[in-house]
């Protein structure tokens, strides 16, 4: 039966790189001190709804059958096409497992001819380095930071707090925003011992001169309860769903940002 599933997904990934059923949406990253939008993360969802298959479920089926490189360069290049409309002033955030530089058809330089066509600076293009898998080669690892840092990308760390990124991890890649992960954030508000991790990166990023994100606010007590730690910005359907354009947070939600912020001035 086993062997029958991954057979299935395997034809269900194949159909999606050969049909390019990948379609991207955006969700936007705010300041939690005046709900101005930073940037917007590019997220990859599946655009046949018969082809029934998880995302994580897809990367992780490409990294078995070695078709990574495949998957990200559709991924990277469906999110990249609407980001023609995207203000120059905002980042774009895309996604990265850092284990495709092991794949035969990794080559470098694929992005960086896309911005070109779509007159995008690579300053404003962040690279979430992701661990949807286990790192296979931390020194491959590094060396993949350093291919994108190298050419003028930012580096931004994301699930930290769940247990993949470690304070090593941090250490090594020495990047531009840490992002809080979302286990961490569920409940801060509810939560004395999250609170007090939160505060210690909030304290780490402002000496290290790291932005700090919080993923996944749900609620308005989390929102507050951020703002009154000084997280940087916010991110989370509380804020802003994904959307196919790039959309603005609601008025509500900006004067609700402000109004905490006054509170605590």
């Amino acid at each position: 039966m086993l062997y029958m599933f991954e057979q299935t997904q395997h034809e269900i990934l194949n159909k999606i790189l050969k049909g390019r059923h990948i379609k991207s949406v955006y969700q936007p990253i705010v300041s939690l001190t005046d709900g101005e939008i930073f940037g917007f993360e590019a997220l990859s969802r599946i655009s046949d709804d018969s082809l029934t298959m998880n995302i994580e479920q897809m990367f992780r089926t490409a990294d078995k059958i070695n078709k990574s490189w495949e998957l990200e360069i559709l991924c990277r290049d469906k999110s990249l096409e609407s980001a023609f409309y995207i203000d120059c002033n905002k980042k774009l955030f895309l996604n990265v497992n850092p284990n495709i530089i092991h794949d035969t058809e990794f080559t470098s330089g694929f992005t960086k001819s896309k911005l070109n066509e779509y007159g995008i600076s690579p300053c404003n293009i962040i690279f979430e380095i992701t661990e949807r898998v286990a790192i296979i080669d931390n020194n491959v690892f590094i060396d993949s930071i350093k291919h994108y840092r190298n050419q003028n990308y930012g580096i931004a760390i994301d699930d930290v707090g769940a247990g993949y990124s470690g304070l090593n991890t941090l250490s090594a890649v020495k990047p531009n925003i840490i992002k809080l992960d979302m286990s961490l954030i569920r409940c801060i508000d509810e939560d004395e011992i999250k609170q007090l991790i939160c505060k210690a990166m909030v304290d780490f990023c402002k000496s290290a001169n790291i932005l700090l994100i919080a993923e996944g606010i749900e609620s308005k007590n989390e929102l507050e309860t951020l703002i009154k730690l000084n997280v940087d910005f916010g991110q989370g359907y509380f804020l802003g769903i994904p959307q196919k354009s790039f959309a603005d947070i609601a008025p509500e939600k900006i004067e609700m940002i402000n109004m905490y912020n006054k509170k605590l001035r």
